[in-house]
């Protein structure tokens, strides 16, 4: 099943305060629901061991993921796999960063592709749940970025 969202928020602190978090998976991946921990183990490239919870399903879970695009101070680019409970995602998340007058606005894009037992749940409900985590990382982001 595919998942396609995209938003914005912004936060009284300089681009490239936001754009160095935003690259930096030790500080990026905290922002996951069920983080449980992360490892570079590669240029650009991390992964990350956390807790799900996807309605029914319940487990741990790995993703690894890696920066394919990064243009400093004003876009990144991340693709990446997970695997837990059955169930496996295929996704790319991008920011695009702009100075405004109060700040930086982040853009934001998220695309991915649920397969496994997480797909079989239904199109509504796994949508449901899948944009409240989204809005979880989301929001542990910018609650980050306000205490730097």
């Amino acid at each position: 099943m595919r998942l396609k969202y995209e938003g914005f928020f912004e936060v009284p602190k300089g681009r490239i305060e936001v754009y160095q978090f935003l690259v930096d998976p030790r500080k990026f991946a905290r922002a996951l629901p069920g983080f449980k921990n992360v490892e570079v183990t590669g240029e650009g490239e991390f992964k990350v061991d956390l807790t799900i919870n996807i309605g029914p399903l319940r487990g741990d879970a790995t993703v690894t993921a890696r920066f394919v695009e990064a243009r400093e101070h004003s876009h990144a680019k991340v693709t990446g796999r997970g695997r837990g409970a059955g169930s496996t995602l295929d996704f790319t998340l991008t920011f695009t960063l702009d100075e405004i007058n109060t700040g930086s606005k982040i853009n934001w894009a998220f695309e991915g592709t649920v397969g496994g037992l997480a797909a079989s749940i239904g199109g509504r409900v796994l949508d449901s749940i899948a944009r409240n985590i989204i809005n979880d990382v989301v929001n542990n982001l910018k609650n980050q970025l306000l205490n730097l």
